[in-house]
């Protein structure tokens, strides 16, 4: 794995917005074991204490991306309704303007 030239590639074009929960139930098994800390897997090898760094930053995107994505999916739904709300504006406004240009 580590000898993959192509490892880098991967991990940046890795989709993490779509990880299957079952492989971040399996990660999150290795990021709770003590000996997945990071100043530990340095000592003996910075490839994998670079592979362990990226492991547990998808496994704390993923926890964080579950509480944001109801509350982007909220604001989607508010600037519509605002955007819908402003578009019955501009219209009141603009009748407004030729009434006032009449008087």
């Amino acid at each position: 794995l580590l000898s993959d030239p192509k490892l880098l590639n991967t991990l940046i074009d890795f989709d993490k917005d779509n990880i299957d929960p079952k492989t971040i139930q399996k990660a999150t098994t290795y990021v709770e074991n003590p000996d997945f800390d990071p100043d530990k897997i340095k000592k003996a090898s910075r490839a994998a204490f670079g592979l362990c760094c990226w492991i547990r930053a998808m496994v704390q995107y993923d926890r964080v991306a579950k509480i944001v994505a109801p509350k982007r999916e909220a604001l989607a739904e508010a600037e519509a309704e605002f955007e819908e709300v402003m578009k019955g504006l501009r219209e009141k406004q603009g009748e407004l303007a030729k009434i006032e240009n009449r008087v």
